[in-house]
């Protein structure tokens, strides 16, 4: 019953709109949104800020958020905040040349075919399945889906093996897949060592403090894809991990925690130990900062493995997880050690091999086909110049 409510809304959305495509599409607007968080973060930021920054006063740079008052220090004559959803989003919608997203929510909008659809995706790697893959294969999601697939222009791809599973389950032909990666993963892969040291600060770490940042996903209250996602109790010992990290690596560590953007009950571990981190917008900083990872399924795992530092695994329901939730690559196969109760957490950081783990860090991207370029803003950048100029041809 949820999905057919869900498809009837999106049909009387695009009824409701169809009259705004009266107005005239601006060659040199762009709306971007990321719809995971609704924040100004993820690839859809990093587009915004090289657009702003390499083409000063040539763009209007229109970003849909849920708190636009957060944003009124960053508002310029060329970049505007406007708030997701609302009668001014629906007519940057239907008037911006490039509508760029990271999670869909375009569906609904009744597009017209001289408007180009950027879909950068939020998870790197291949992991969780997603749409036909993960849902019961109906008419109506399909029709669900093709609603999306007809509309997008060009979907960004960290790795082959993403292709060629989301082509199968988003019903989104191959040809429209443009694998150079993320362009949130660039910062990763090329660093930054001053704006390391700038988010160490603005946590509250000293110079001389080591860093591991805990990126928990989001757990499922029943078998419903489309309710919000519910914080557990994830039983990690963050007095151990540090006592641990600082025997095997040395230094003074600190321990942070940042939730999925889904979650709607903040958990708070009861340990003087942790910074949450929770509420800082922009995830890849925060990876960016961290010395050591740890994950359980987050696809963030991918993104911090660019870097070449230490992520480990640890996940108290990691045999429920792996018997319930099906995936592209198994979880056998991840390069990462993996920990189902904090004995072996600590165990694995104390035997940690760097050697070993940079082998298979390799081998994993090179199994996945992984295609991070290190250049993807840059590279989306100059195609949305040249589609605002008519020298891209779609």
């Amino acid at each position: 019953m949820d999905e057919i409510i869900r498809f009837i809304k999106k049909i009387l959305m695009q009824i409701i709109l169809y009259p705004l495509r009266v107005l005239k599409v601006d060659n040199n607007k762009v709306l971007l949104i990321n719809n995971l968080a609704l924040k100004y973060s993820g690839n859809p930021k990093y587009i915004a800020e090289c657009l702003y920054g390499k083409y000063p006063d040539q763009f209007e740079i229109v970003f849909a958020v849920s708190n636009p008052e957060n944003y009124v220090e960053l508002e310029s004559n060329s970049r505007h905040f406007i708030k997701f959803n609302s009668f001014q989003y629906f007519i940057a919608a239907m008037t911006c040349k490039v509508f760029i997203t990271n999670s869909g929510g375009y569906s609904y909008i009744p597009l017209r075919k001289i408007q180009y659809v950027i879909d950068t995706t939020h998870g790197g790697g291949a992991y969780k399945k997603n749409g036909l893959d993960m849902f019961e294969n109906t008419w109506l999601f399909r029709k669900d889906l093709m609603m999306s697939s007809k509309k997008t222009n060009v979907v960004l791809s960290t790795c082959r093996l993403a292709t060629v599973s989301n082509t199968r389950s988003c019903m989104i032909p191959m040809e429209k897949y443009w694998e150079i990666g993320m362009p949130r993963n660039d910062v990763l892969i090329n660093g930054d060592d001053k704006v390391q040291k700038e988010v160490k600060k603005k946590i509250g770490l000293s110079k001389n403090d080591k860093f591991v940042l805990f990126c928990p996903t989001y757990r499922k209250p029943d078998d419903n894809h489309f309710k919000n996602s519910v914080a557990v109790s994830y039983g990690i010992d963050s007095k151990r991990t540090c006592d641990a990290l600082s025997e095997r690596f040395g230094g003074n560590w600190k321990f942070g925690i940042r939730l999925h953007p889904r979650i709607v009950n903040e958990y708070s571990i009861d340990d003087g130990n942790i910074i949450n981190l929770t509420d800082y917008e922009e995830m890849q900083e925060l990876l960016l900062a961290a010395d050591v990872m740890i994950n359980d399924f987050s696809s963030s795992m991918w993104d911090f493995m660019l870097t070449g530092k230490p992520c480990f695994t640890f996940a108290i329901d990691l045999e429920h997880y792996i018997k319930t939730t099906e995936v592209y690559s198994p979880v056998e196969d991840w390069p990462f050690p993996k920990s189902t109760n904090n004995d072996q957490l600590v165990k694995s950081i104390l035997e940690f091999d760097e050697i070993h783990y940079a082998e298979e860090c390799k081998r994993h991207y090179t199994d996945l086909g992984g295609c991070e370029s290190g250049r993807a803003t840059q590279l989306v950048c100059e195609r949305i110049f040249d589609i605002s100029r008519g020298k891209y041809t779609f």
